[in-house]
């Protein structure tokens, strides 16, 4: 009897879960990202166990997105019998079509080659986008060199051009863009050619040049690499962008608060005393120091790292008797 009973309990047990496993359903997506040109259902609902391959709809272009109700999937998947749920009562599934970003900058040789062909841009004259910073997307395993220029027109009065380029869908197809700017004649100015962190000292494999509108140009702007070589940026600084003097200055190689060498020299007298910058300085800035045992500040120009001297001056005693309880001369 116990026998029959345990037996017939492990039957039970065993129909539960396989029953169970058997009505587990697929549950529906609330958003996707896809690479392929086609959605199917496996895109859509998770632990689908058949149909994964049905079509549902074209993709969106590469880099985009659209929407489908789930009211539409159920009209579609009642027609292929294929079940699933909504335990979230999602009511529409996001879906994004994975693609490679292309700036519009990166197809300014093609448009350039274009107006140089028609002799409408030379060395001293540049073209510039009126959405710099605009993108394009391509299919994952396209790239830069499937886009072809199918159009070009160019105002001469204006100096404005319009162009109109080819992009492949992933479909065996193809989508337009329309990319819209201008020509100007360029100068050529320094730029930082990476960012550089305020105390980095600019060296010549630092710069580039970058072309730049001229009517853009203000006065107050550096136009020679050595306006900037040895300089050191106040702040951080945006690559490949025209830098007035104010944007730089000399390395401090003293600090506020730093210990520093108090020289005086007159003639054949020297002396020195420890002291305390009260401000940080650059070679040759002029900064206020406060001599550790009288106490006094004092103005001294910093001549390296460590050490400042005093001015020298007829009319200096005042900084003279600041120096008080100096070392004996050498």
């Amino acid at each position: 009897m116990i026998r029959l009973f345990y037996r017939s309990l492990f039957l039970i047990l065993t129909w539960a879960i396989t029953t169970q496993s058997a009505f587990a359903l697929a549950e529906v997506k609330s958003s996707v990202t896809v690479t392929k040109s086609v959605i199917t259902l496996g895109d859509l609902l998770e632990n689908l166990d058949r149909g994964n391959d049905i079509r549902v709809m074209d993709s969106p272009p590469p880099g985009q997105k659209i929407s489908i109700s789930t009211s539409y999937l159920v009209d579609l998947t009642r027609q292929h019998h294929v079940y699933w749920q909504n335990s979230r009562n999602i009511h529409h599934i996001t879906v994004t079509r994975k693609g490679q970003a292309i700036r519009f900058e990166e197809l300014r040789p093609l448009i350039e080659q274009e107006l140089a062909s028609r002799k409408l841009v030379d060395k001293h004259s540049a073209l510039f986008f009126n959405r710099r910073n605009a993108m394009l997307y391509l299919p994952e395993h396209s790239s830069i060199d499937d886009i072809t220029l199918k159009k070009l027109t160019f105002n001469p009065k204006s100096k404005r051009f319009s162009a109109v380029v080819a992009i492949p869908d992933g479909n065996g197809t193809q989508t337009t863009a329309v990319l819209r700017g201008r020509t100007e004649a360029i100068s050529y100015l320094p730029a930082l050619n990476k960012i550089l962190a305020p105390g980095r000292t600019i060296t010549a494999q630092d710069i580039v040049w970058i072309a730049v509108p001229s009517q853009r140009i203000s006065r107050n702007i550096i136009r020679r690499k050595s306006q900037m070589i040895g300089l050191t940026p106040r702040r951080q600084l945006r690559r490949s962008t025209a830098l007035r003097p104010s944007d730089l200055e000399r390395p401090r190689i003293i600090t506020r608060g730093q210990r520093v060498s108090i020289i005086f020299r007159s003639g054949r007298l020297s002396l020195t005393a420890i002291g305390k910058a009260t401000e940080n300085g650059a070679r040759g800035d002029l900064i206020r120091v406060i001599n550790s045992k009288s106490h006094k500040t004092i103005e001294a120009t910093v001549i390296n790292p460590e050490q400042v001297q005093v001015m020298t001056a007829e009319n200096n005693l005042t900084q003279i008797n600041s120096m008080a309880q100096l070392s004996q001369p050498r």
